[in-house]
């Protein structure tokens, strides 16, 4: 017992010297007023392009931009989005790409002018359609890689059968996708 006290005596004091050294060597980052936080990094953009017809190409590397997971791994959900520069970014699910949709300076660099089209596949078919031209869902029982899917349909006669098999809450367009709604809406 005495041992242990003695050490305990003795290696506190070192201890204490060695981290006030290590604080002392290490210099002292401070912001000042004219200081910018660094810029974020833009995301990869996709290997390949999205076909003439809107088909998404992607390749295994290829990473959301909005929480980089790999698109490939979700590709019932996977959607894309085409600048007018013909850079392409895929989105794991239709929540990233809706998020986009709203603040693309934000993910992607870009304003929204700059968007060419936005792809995504039909809930039912698969098939590639546009974004602006479905019908969206919101508040049903599918689950996509981020939770709760944001559902596309590209046939609106197809929203009795989907709301029998899933249920829903809303129904809205993409020009009615705002933040206010997004906020309601969210998954």
């Amino acid at each position: 017992m005495k041992t242990t006290a003695s050490l305990t005596h003795i290696m506190l004091p070192l201890t204490l010297a060695a981290l006030a050294a290590a604080l002392v060597a290490c210099p002292r980052q401070t912001e000042t007023a004219s200081s910018a936080p660094a810029a974020k990094p833009a995301p990869a953009a996709a290997k390949l392009g999205m076909d003439e017809a809107g088909a998404l190409q992607v390749s295994a590397g290829d990473r959301c931009p909005v929480c980089a997971m790999q698109v490939k791994q979700h590709a019932k959900f996977a959607c894309g989005m085409e600048l007018a520069s013909g850079t392409t970014f895929y989105f794991c699910g239709t929540g990233c790409l809706l998020r986009t949709w709203l603040h693309p300076e934000r993910y992607v660099g870009a304003g929204r002018a700059d968007i060419k089209r936005m792809m995504v596949k039909d809930y039912f078919s698969g098939e590639p359609a546009n974004a602006k031209e479905v019908s969206w869902i919101a508040g049903s029982d599918v689950v996509g890689p981020m939770g709760r899917a944001m559902v596309p349909l590209a046939d609106p006669g197809q929203l009795e059968t989907f709301k029998q098999r899933h249920g829903f809450k809303k129904v809205f367009s993409l020009e009615q996708l705002d933040d206010t709604l997004w906020q309601e809406l969210k998954p």
